[in-house]
C-alpha cells in the first residue's frame, strides 16, 4: 500500500467522526416517567380508639402522608396525624393528640391491589386543657393495601397500632401505652424519570 492512499485515508478516519453533530452521533432513549419509582401524596381520615388507661375518648381525626418509592416494593414515609378529643373523666377537656412518623413500608405487589407492611419511629404530642402537653416517643407497627384506580391514583386502608411510654404530665409516669389507628384515604403517585 502506498502512502499517497493512506494519507487520506487516515485523514478521513479521524475527521468524519469529529465532524459528526452530537445528536446525531449518540442514541438518545427518550425519558419516561417510571411509576414504579417516585413519590406519593396521600391525605386521609382516621379513627383513633385509645386505650382504657388513657382516659381518652375515640375519634376520628385527620392526616397526611409524603413517601418516596425508590424501589417497587420498598418505601419511605413521613406522616403526620392530629386527632382532637375530649377526656372520658373530664368530658369538657378538649385533648389534641399529634402522631409525627418516618415509617418504612414494603409493598408485596407493583400494582393493582398492592397489600403491605409497615414499621415506623417518631414522637406523640399530646396537649390536654387542664394538664399541659407531653411529647413521647413512639413506635408503630401496621399494615394495609392500596387499590390503584388508574396508573397514578390509588385508594388505600390502613391499620397501625402505636405504642409509646408516658413521661408523667399527661400520661401516667413509665406506663406502657398504645392507640390503634385506622386510616382511610385516596392518594397520587409521581413517577420519577
Amino acid at each position: 500500500m502506498r502512502l499517497q492512499r493512506l494519507l487520506p485515508a487516515l485523514i478521513a478516519f479521524v475527521l468524519v467522526p469529529a465532524s459528526a453533530a452530537p445528536a446525531l452521533a449518540q442514541y438518545r432513549r427518550p425519558v419516561r416517567q417510571s411509576f414504579m419509582r417516585g413519590y406519593e401524596l396521600n391525605p386521609y381520615i382516621t379513627l383513633n380508639q385509645y386505650q382504657d388507661k388513657t382516659q381518652l375518648d375515640d375519634e376520628i381525626g385527620a392526616g397526611f402522608r409524603f413517601g418516596y418509592l425508590y424501589t417497587p416494593n420498598h418505601e419511605i414515609e413521613f406522616l403526620l396525624n392530629s386527632v382532637t378529643t375530649n377526656d372520658s373523666v373530664f368530658t369538657s377537656d378538649n385533648v389534641t393528640v399529634t402522631d409525627f412518623q418516618l415509617a418504612y413500608v414494603y409493598n408485596f405487589t407493583k400494582r393493582d391491589v398492592v397489600p403491605y407492611v409497615t414499621a415506623g419511629v417518631g414522637f406523640v404530642h399530646t396537649r390536654d386543657d387542664d394538664l399541659g402537653t407531653e411529647s413521647d416517643f413512639e413506635t408503630a407497627l401496621g399494615g394495609g393495601v392500596r387499590f390503584f384506580l388508574g396508573r397514578a391514583f390509588f385508594a388505600r386502608i390502613e391499620a397501625r397500632r402505636n405504642f409509646f411510654t408516658g413521661r408523667g404530665r399527661v400520661y401516667g409516669d413509665g406506663e406502657d401505652f398504645h392507640n390503634d389507628e385506622f386510616a382511610f384515604g385516596v392518594g397520587w403517585r409521581f413517577g420519577a424519570p
